[in-house]
């Protein structure tokens, strides 16, 4: 085929084969780059899931740490009342507020 005999058909069918190739590029490309936002998707709840799981184990040791603390806290302040009402009742037991007020001081010492 000689450059002097290309008709406009022939121009017509040359741009639409280059149109169909560029075409099926794209569609291939799109293709991968979708497949791979796939597999970067499918990959990436795991390390999200595994951080969280991390994240959660942490604050879980930080909440029964202080969970213990406010136990022991409460644990001296009822004895410390008990020596006070003791006392009340009593009207003597000053070795009992004396023993409280020691534990109490010691504990706010040691925290």
């Amino acid at each position: 085929m000689q450059i002097q005999t290309l008709t406009f058909n022939d121009v017509l069918l040359a741009i639409a084969v280059i149109f169909l190739f560029v075409e099926i590029y794209t569609k291939i490309m799109g293709a991968i780059k979708t497949h791979r936002e796939e597999k970067t998707r499918k990959e990436q709840p795991v390390n999200t899931l595994e951080q969280t799981v991390q994240q959660h184990e942490a604050k879980l040791e930080k909440d029964h740490e202080r969970l213990n603390n406010l136990e022991e806290s409460n644990r001296i302040m009822m004895r410390a009342m008990m020596a006070l009402m003791s006392h009340e009742l009593n009207g003597n037991s000053n070795d009992k507020l004396q023993a409280s007020y020691e534990e109490i001081q010691q504990f706010l010492i040691d925290k």
